[in-house]
């Protein structure tokens, strides 16, 4: 049940973000691409200065997942479907979740503002 409602609002959520793509440079974002592997994105969000927010509600990446491994910012990955992970970040007083897609490497589908 629960892998069912994280792929609803998995898919709610990347529909959303189209929306969002233009809010996301005056949110303080660095340019992220659509399609860029998270590794990438990763590496941009670090330098402008986000941090990695672990939630304490975040699932656990499972051994081997190439996707979250040794990212303590995962909340969520989906096992099954598109392969779709949620990655929190922190900057000042705000939180974003990047969305990605891909069962073996996380590949950058949007963003969403979380608070």
């Amino acid at each position: 049940m629960v892998k069912m409602i994280f792929k609803i609002w998995t898919v709610l959520c990347l529909g959303a973000v189209l929306s969002f793509s233009a809010m996301a440079q005056t949110f303080g974002l660095p340019k992220l691409k659509k399609g860029e592997t998270y590794r990438a994105v990763r590496v941009k969000m670090l330098r402008a200065g986000w941090k990695p927010f672990h939630a304490p509600d975040a699932d656990e990446c499972a051994a081997g997942d190439k996707r979250c491994e040794g990212r303590p910012e995962m909340e969520r990955c989906s096992g099954t479907g598109v392969g779709a992970c949620r990655f929190l970040w922190k900057k000042g007083g705000k939180t974003v979740a990047l969305l990605t897609a891909g069962e073996n490497v996380a590949i950058y589908q949007g963003f969403r503002a979380v608070r």
